[in-house]
């Protein structure tokens, strides 16, 4: 006999003889199921009654009686009896164990749909790839498996915003929803990020000091009509981590079901959710495979197309046309050889002139393959263009956000391509410099008139014009490469500052060298200033590297050209030996023309011979040298002599025989004198220079 016949047997006995039905109701269905009695009895279905601690109670209500029995996981049976009668605690109990197996069936059997889900989601989710549809089927499947939620949202951290937002939901959500942005730790949903534990709350209102710590910016989305407590009655909420840490959330809540959620539905909740980061794991390595064979294939059609226009010959402007169409922001190549840019601009960002963006680019950190400048304004990544120690170009581009991974190898593609462009260019420059370097060293070397003006005219060299010569050389032991560079550069410069003036201009190792013609009175004076702020300017900013020049007397007789280049190498020369960044005339070294070339060893024998007799045990020989240069400076004024010496006259005089004696000559023999005032300007020039 099953248990309900021994009901039915139960309530005959009870003296009950009235028709009766038996209502289930489940955490599963709103509504409650009947399980036995005919529908032509009329609908005896029971209200909600919440039993709280107790597992029976009855009720009489309208001559008729209900009985209710609580199950296990809010699992209630209902007898509805269609008569007025009353049973005591120990028949309420025999009809609980009565009815158990009502419930036992029922639930194994929800239970039993609840697994088949679980493995169909699981299922579904894992053979999904793409992770927009992983969010919507999870969200989804997860509420199929917990009926009594009838809303949800799935939350995602994403690491480029460095926030909190929401993927997906089911059921009504306002519409700000969607515009909130959580840090972690903020609102109930950023501190469960950061604590990763699952929570179910039966008392939404305790939600409202967790929402107290959310952010201005959030809560201005937040519709201040919605009454959280009153619309959502309870809530789990669960993380889902991937590889040990937190990728995404899911909240459900119960809004219109009258059953509240359960510790059983978060602990459902929770292994599906463990299941659910297998399946985004899976999908994000996918998606990462997709993305990265995507990028392969872009990089290689950026490659192809940039290196065709190289191949093509299409030249750096092209390159550049191209590079601004697939990253599609405001880029600007810098070409730091020749001192330009593409496209041509005035000034470029951020005032920096060519020197100081070289000398950026030089003190970058090794290894560092760009930079990023930031103003109040506006931001730009600096892209060096190198080939080896030599820097040769740069990219700048402007950012509004930071660059993606495809922007970042379109940029490496371009480097390549426009290094090569730049090596190109200079390869030529080089092969430029060299003809004329041979044509201009033929001319020097030319006797024949006809030779030497038909030389002239090759180099555009204008036989009517006064013209004057400059080289201009870096001092010091450096890589011929660089060396090469700096003197492209500093080519550049002077041909974009003083092309109106130059008849022919080249680099020739660490030297560069210059004719420039004078069509009116004024020039001169204007050259000189430029090549002057020119010297300062390098030698201030180019560390190490000293840059010096000489520069020639005029000259309107071409015949006298090789003179004019030989003045400026003598020059050249006074400031080399002295190692002195400067530039200076021809005519303002004076006298030193003549020992420019003379040996330093030599000179130094002279010096010797003629101070070291001052040196002896019995004289002070500063004393003596000071008194002697000092006396040829003031030309030969005793009393001047004197004065600056701060001695009295008649010491001057003793002191200078002396001298007349260590060195066996005498102030008034016109050789001595010559020799001793030659003896006292080398002295003073070596002094200066060291």
């Amino acid at each position: 006999m099953s248990n309900q016949n021994v009901l039915q047997a139960f309530l005959k006995e009870k003296g009950v003889h009235c028709p009766y039905q038996i209502w289930l109701s489940s955490p599963e269905t709103s509504d409650s199921i009947l399980i036995e009695g005919g529908e032509h009895l009329g609908v005896f279905e029971p209200v909600h009654i919440d039993l709280m601690d107790f597992i029976s109670t009855q009720e009489v209500k309208e001559r008729k009686t209900y009985l209710y029995f609580k199950y296990p996981n809010q699992y209630i049976v209902s007898v509805c009896l269609s008569e007025s009668t009353k049973f005591d605690d120990k028949e309420m109990d025999l009809m609980y164990y009565f009815l158990y197996p009502i419930y036992s069936e029922y639930a194994l059997h929800a239970n039993r749909y609840k697994i088949d889900k679980i493995i169909e989601s699981i299922c579904q989710t894992t053979s999904l790839l793409d992770i927009e549809e992983i969010f919507s089927a999870i969200l989804k499947n997860t509420m199929e498996v917990i009926p009594t939620a009838d809303l949800g949202t799935l939350w995602l951290y994403d690491r480029q915003l460095d926030r909190i937002v929401c993927k997906t939901s089911v059921g009504h959500v306002m519409d700000g929803l969607w515009k909130m942005k959580y840090r972690i730790g903020e609102g109930s949903i950023g501190q469960m990020f950061m604590n990763g534990t699952p929570e179910l709350v039966k008392d939404t209102s305790k939600l409202l000091l967790k929402m107290a710590t959310v952010s201005p910016e959030n809560n201005q989305y937040w519709d201040s009509t919605y009454d959280f407590p009153r619309h959502v009655k309870s809530l789990i909420s669960a993380p889902i981590a991937v590889d040990g840490e937190i990728e995404c959330a899911m909240i459900l809540g119960q809004v219109k079901s009258s059953k509240s959620l359960t510790e059983q539905d978060l602990h459902l909740m929770q292994g599906f959710s463990s299941q659910i980061g297998v399946a985004l794991k899976n999908a994000k390595l996918f998606t990462d495979i997709k993305n990265q064979n995507q990028l392969l294939l872009k990089r290689d059609d950026i490659h192809s197309t940039l290196t065709n226009l190289s191949l093509q010959n299409k030249g750096a402007k092209k390159v550049i046309r191209e590079l601004n169409r697939i990253i599609g922001k405001k880029l600007i190549f810098v070409d730091l050889i020749e001192n330009s840019c593409i496209p041509e601009r005035k000034k470029l960002p951020y005032s920096y002139t060519y020197q100081k963006l070289y000398r950026t680019i030089t003190n970058m950190e090794d290894g560092l393959p760009y930079k990023i400048i930031t103003s109040e304004q506006e931001s730009h990544c600096l892209y060096p263009i190198r080939t080896e120690n030599l820097i040769l170009g740069c990219l700048i581009i402007e950012i509004k956000e930071p660059l993606s991974q495809l922007d970042h190898i379109a940029l490496e593609q371009g480097y390549s391509v426009l290094a090569l462009e730049l090596v190109k260019k200079k390869n030529l420059v080089e092969f430029y410099y060299k003809n004329r370097r041979e044509l201009y060293y033929e001319l020097l070397q030319s006797k024949d008139s006809t030779t030497l003006l038909s030389k002239a005219t090759e180099l555009g060299i204008k036989e009517q014009e006064e013209f004057f010569s400059v080289i201009l050389q870096y001092i010091g032991n450096q890589d011929e490469e660089v060396l090469d560079t700096y003197i492209h550069r500093l080519v550049a410069q002077l041909k974009k500052e003083l092309s109106f003036y130059i008849q022919t201009i080249f680099g020739d190792h660490n030297k560069a060298i210059v004719l420039f013609c004078l069509p009116d009175s004024k020039s001169y004076p204007y050259i000189l200033q430029i090549l002057e702020q020119t010297i300062v300017m390098w030698n201030e900013e180019e560390k190490g590297r000293l840059l010096c020049g000489g520069i020639s007397s005029t000259y309107s007789d071409l015949s006298l050209i090789g003179k004019s280049h030989n003045e400026a190498e003598m020059a050249l020369s006074y400031l080399v030996s002295k190692e002195v960044p400067d530039i200076i005339e021809y005519s303002k070294i004076g006298l030193n023309r003549l020992f420019i070339n003379q040996d330093k060893e030599e000179i130094n024998r002279f010096l010797q011979e003629v101070f070291e007799p001052l040196q002896t045990p019995h004289h002070a020989a500063s004393k003596f040298e000071e008194t002697l240069i000092t006396y040829f400076e003031l030309n030969r004024s005793a009393s001047q002599t004197a004065t600056k010496l701060f001695i009295h006259i008649n010491t001057l005089y003793q002191r200078l025989k002396k001298i007349e004696d260590c060195l066996s000559i005498s102030f008034e023999d016109a050789e001595d004198i010559l020799r001793l005032q030659l003896a006292c300007y080398l002295k003073k020039s070596l002094n200066q220079a060291s």
